[in-house]
């Protein structure tokens, strides 16, 4: 059984790769803050607070240059700050997390599923208000 060795309110650094087709690997790295911790299932949740760092590497680990990466995907990447994410409690030990591409794009919901929860649902779980019902 893992426990978390951080609290609410702590701040701390996650690396996530994807292999994208061309056979690169993108490493970004975001500071993140720590909304909750969930016990039963030993996850953080977590905001994605500031996209830090990244590099784009080929298979032999050669880095690529800012003219030869792939915009489309670094695209992707840089839309992921401001996300609300679960993360296993392993995940504050700083070693690189790998994904599936379709995490990136969106074709799997890793990145989106915590932040399609209903408003006062997500508010009250994360911390936020409720919010009180206004009569029209």
């Amino acid at each position: 059984m893992s426990s978390a060795s951080k609290d609410v309110g702590d701040h701390f650094r996650v690396q996530f790769v994807w292999r994208i087709p061309s056979g690169d690997f993108l490493r970004a790295i975001f500071d993140v803050e720590i909304l909750a911790q969930d016990i039963l299932s030993e996850k953080y949740v977590i905001l994605l607070k500031d996209f830090t760092a990244a590099r784009q590497e080929s298979e032999e680990g050669e880095m690529r240059s800012i003219n030869a990466v792939n915009q489309k995907y670094w695209g992707m990447v840089s839309s992921l700050g401001g996300k609300r994410i679960s993360l296993a409690f392993e995940a504050d030990d700083g070693r690189p997390l790998w994904l599936r591409l379709e995490t990136l794009t969106g074709e799997h919901n890793f990145f989106s599923r915590l932040n399609e929860l209903p408003p006062t649902f997500s508010d009250t779980e994360l911390g936020g208000e409720p919010q009180d019902e206004v009569d029209s």
